[in-house]
């Protein structure tokens, strides 16, 4: 690691995130770039890779964690990120931070009462980095796909592409 991210290295070994990366995907479809987020502005101008994810949507996963309540949303204006295992948590002022847009987040009083260290939520769990809510009162709506394609690709590469996606 470059010196300015040793804050990353050190947080990443104290909270016992890091795994191999072929073993997040089989876990739950998601490719990260890195394996810990920034958890303040300053770290997050300090990184040299850019932040990103490889998702796959629907993969069948054996752990799969179901839980029925509503999911801790972030604050943040225009996030709504949930709570997740990327998220770094203030034991002390029983908060945590957004990894995507750095907003700090009191936890409700039912989550504040029990959190500790060794008393974590499913959701901060690194096992439970795929979770399913499951809430009677809201309305499902059918998955949306977005596919991307980059076309900064040599020109009979571009074709075999369309030719694929046209079949």
């Amino acid at each position: 690691l470059r010196p300015q991210l040793d804050g990353f290295a050190r947080r990443a070994r104290a909270r016992d995130t890091t795994m191999d990366v072929r073993q997040g995907e089989a876990i739950n479809g998601t490719r990260m770039a890195w394996n810990i987020w920034p958890s303040t502005r300053l770290d997050a101008t300090r990184v040299v890779v850019p932040l990103g994810c490889l998702y796959t949507p629907l993969k069948a996963t054996e752990s799969l964690q179901l839980l029925e309540y509503n999911p801790v949303i972030c604050r943040g204006r225009d996030c709504g990120a949930v709570l997740n295992p990327c998220c770094f948590v203030d034991f002390h002022s029983k908060s945590w931070t957004c990894p995507f847009c750095l907003q700090r987040n009191a936890f409700p009083p039912h989550y504040a009462e029990h959190i500790s260290e060794v008393n974590l939520p499913a959701e901060l769990l690194p096992m439970c980095s795929t979770i399913e809510y499951i809430i009677p009162q809201a309305q499902c709506m059918p998955p949306v796909f977005l596919l991307v394609l980059d076309i900064a690709i040599i020109e009979e590469e571009l074709e075999q592409a369309k030719d694929s996606l046209q079949q």
